[in-house]
């Protein structure tokens, strides 16, 4: 095998080279196909052009044209450039540059001398080739790797037999060659057989099956391919012109190592393979091993056919052993393979659950977060935790919790495609990863699972959707955060994560949903409430308070509503305790307050400060009423009632729904005599049906919203809408 330049002195004729012209990339601009495409073209043209000097200058054009391509490709990976990639490619553009000096030494100089100085051009390509696949098999894979090593020395050392029988043994015996052109033509064919042993290497690496390794191959391996026939022609014709064959054949190879450069796994098969600790494919090692042991053998019979019986007897013993002791090896591997993978299944699975465990989860997400970054795909993932584990533990049992954690997880994996993956993340928490989804389809994925979640338990859980300038933990942290968001408003329910750096947090869309008079049915006033396109309204605002940003997301909600108020109605705005005490808020609560309803919530743990007081009433002076928000759940106990002194107390909705009981009822016939007697309006949160309306109007309370009433709609829409069907949306403003 060698470089079709020169195997002596005479003219060659045409020379090899490369494919492919320029092209703007299409807009599918990481597609390495529609570049290999476009670049074919010219090659297939080039097919048709006449011999001569024409085709001679075409073809060094067409690989400038490829190669440029291909650099152009590598510098869109984005910094820091894959390892190992610019000396791949500045090889095979050192071919492109032999073949353009090789070019004018023969059709502008008239060069005859061999070895010529375009041939120390092409031998330096390979070094550089050569280095820059050693660069990628060290960073794909551990550099110590003995076997794998061994492997590719083995079909190295084969080949090599080969070569050396029927390509430098015939070289060093040509009395034409000078020393210089002996050892230049012996370079070619000992450079391909290195090439081919490194190749070999990457190939057994674990985790090599990228488009960007398949591309490479093939590239390389069509060079060699050229190669070994322009040898095969120059020995069986004697003379040393590239026959179109070869020409196409390396044109292609130009064609193929930049859609190399243009895949989007490029970065992939140069950076460490996640999990580099797994076995190799023994099958792939058996090929190279086959074919390493076996070479030697069929070049000993067919360099012997005519020696004799002897010596044809002595070449297929070789091989027949050969063959024998591979098989023999295969069966021990599979053995060996068998247990390993047993042994794997037992390290990287949960034992209770038999769903892949902690281990396997940052293998897996580390893996995933690769993909998406490679082929620019969405990653969510989702965060689940089982309601009141501990009280089902301490009620039934903690052999009935271990079955609990076992049936969930087969429901739950019963439920999920072949991309999806569960895992157990510790104790009562799951995670569950969705490549290829968004935030928004993870979690109509995650509430199948809630649904399914067995023995009438539910979980709560966050999903966040994987930002591509971020480490996966950060996604772990991001659901996680979301996770506690459902905990801590209500559980048995799916939060999304928000992101922190989205401009669209402080832009909040706000919808107003009625609030009507029980007695009467008429619209009496609205509730503004935020929503955001990034996330689900308790996320957002609990990130909000996470990175201090809350007090602008607070206000700049304020002003939203503020600014869709509709005429003859009143307003209430969800406003937290401690906001009201900040500039950003207190500015947007500057003007004239006249019918606007402060519903007060509590989103921090903080004690009410010592001129809280002082500025509600600073509010009431300005013309706003006072709410509190939730009555009968969270933070509105006695003592904040009487604080705020409230003139609408609003019943949160678990008691509404709960009006079969006794209790219930009579806590809020408690709430509607106090407010008759202090004078506060109790309004009722969630009312669906036309019962709950009718038993909420006999017990006193005086007026009501929920989805009965009117869905919460956008501004200018009809807010008096009768009954409309479903559950009562959670949301925060």
């Amino acid at each position: 095998m060698s470089r079709p330049r020169r195997g002596s002195g005479r003219d060659t004729g045409a020379s090899a080279t490369t494919t492919a012209p320029s092209s703007t990339p299409s807009p599918a601009h990481r597609h390495p196909f529609v570049v290999m495409g476009v670049l074919t073209v010219p090659v297939l043209v080039y097919a048709f052009v006449p011999t001569g000097t024409l085709r001679d200058v075409v073809n060094p054009v067409i690989g400038l044209v490829c190669m440029a391509t291909a650099f152009v490709g590598l510098l869109r990976a984005g910094r820091p450039r894959p390892g190992g990639w610019a000396l791949v490619l500045g090889g095979f553009l050192g071919w492109v540059l032999g073949d353009l000096q090789f070019m004018v030494e023969h059709t502008l100089l008239d060069v005859t001398a061999y070895p010529a100085p375009s041939d120390a051009v092409y031998v330096g390509s390979y070094g550089l080739l050569g280095a820059g696949l050693v660069v990628i098999v060290r960073r794909r894979g551990s550099g110590s790797d003995l076997p794998a090593l061994l492997d590719a020395a083995i079909l190295a050392a084969g080949t090599a037999v080969v070569a050396g029988v029927f390509l430098i043994s015939p070289i060093a015996g040509d009395s034409s060659l000078s020393l210089a052109g002996k050892l230049t033509s012996a370079a070619y064919p000992v450079a391909d057989i290195l090439l081919l042993g490194i190749l070999a290497r990457l190939w057994t690496t674990p985790g090599a099956r990228t488009s960007a390794f398949k591309l490479l191959g093939a590239a390389l391996t069509m060079t060699l391919a050229a190669d070994v026939w322009y040898n095969f022609t120059a020995l069986v014709s004697g003379s040393v012109v590239s026959w179109p064959l070869n020409d196409l054949l390396w044109l292609g190879s130009y064609v193929l190592i930049a859609g190399a450069a243009w895949s989007p796994s490029l970065r992939s098969l140069a950076e460490p393979a996640p999990g580099r600790e797994d076995l190799a494919d023994p099958t792939k090692r058996m090929v190279v091993l086959t074919m390493g042991l076996l070479l030697p053998g069929v070049t000993l019979l067919l360099d012997d056919l005519d020696g004799g019986v002897s010596a044809v007897l002595i070449a297929l013993g070789s091989i027949v052993l050969s063959a024998l002791v591979l098989a023999r090896m295969a069966g021990l591997l599979s053995v060996v393979r068998g247990q390993a993978v047993q042994l794997a299944a037992l390290a990287r699975s949960d034992a209770l659950t038999g769903v892949p465990n902690r281990r396997t989860l940052d293998f897996e997400l580390s893996r995933a977060c690769q993909i998406a970054r490679d082929e620019r795909t969405p990653l969510s993932l989702a965060l689940l935790d089982l309601d009141r584990f501990k009280s089902y533990n301490d009620t039934h049992g903690h052999l009935a919790g271990d079955l609990l954690l076992r049936e969930a997880a087969a429901a739950w994996t019963d439920l999920l495609s072949g991309e999806e993956m569960l895992a157990r993340y510790g104790g009562e928490e799951f995670v569950v990863l969705f490549p290829g989804q968004s935030a928004l389809q993870a979690q109509q994925r995650v509430l199948a699972l809630l649904r399914a979640t067995p023995n009438g338990q539910t979980f709560s859980a966050g999903v966040a959707a994987w930002d591509i300038d971020t480490d996966p933990a950060a996604l772990l942290s991001a659901a996680d955060m979301a996770m506690y968001t459902a905990k801590s408003t209500g559980r048995n329910r799916v939060c999304l994560a928000f992101d922190r750096n989205s401009p669209a947090r402080l832009v909040p869309e706000i919808v107003l949903q009625p609030i009507v008079d029980l007695a009467s049915g008429e619209t009496v006033a609205v509730e503004a409430l935020s929503r955001f396109p990034d996330g689900d309204p308790a996320s957002v605002f609990a990130a909000a308070r996470v990175d201090g940003s809350w007090p602008l997301l607070e206000a700049a909600a304020i002003n939203a509503a503020l600014a869709v108020r509709p005429a003859g109605l009143m307003i209430t705005l969800n406003v937290s305790l401690d906001g009201i005490e900040t500039e950003p808020v207190r500015e947007a609560l500057s003007g004239d307050l006249t019918g606007v309803v402060l519903e007060f919530t509590e989103l921090s743990d903080s004690e009410p400060s010592a001129g809280l007081h002082e500025e509600v009433e600073r509010l009431r002076g300005l013309g706003a009423l006072v709410a509190v928000d939730d009555w009968g759940s969270g933070f509105s106990n006695l003592d904040r009632v009487l604080m705020l002194r409230p003139d609408l107390v609003k019943i949160d909705i678990s008691l509404v729904h709960h009006l079969d009981l006794d209790y219930h009822r009579a806590a809020i016939q408690s709430l509607c005599t106090w407010g008759d007697t202090v004078g506060a309006r109790i309004c009722a949160e969630g009312v669906e049906t036309a019962a709950q309306w009718q038993r909420l109007t006999e017990l006193g309370v005086h007026l009501g919203q929920g989805w009965f009433f009117g869905v919460p709609s956008a501004p200018g829409c009809d807010l008096t809408l009768g009954l409309v069907p479903g559950t009562v949306a959670d949301g925060a403003a």
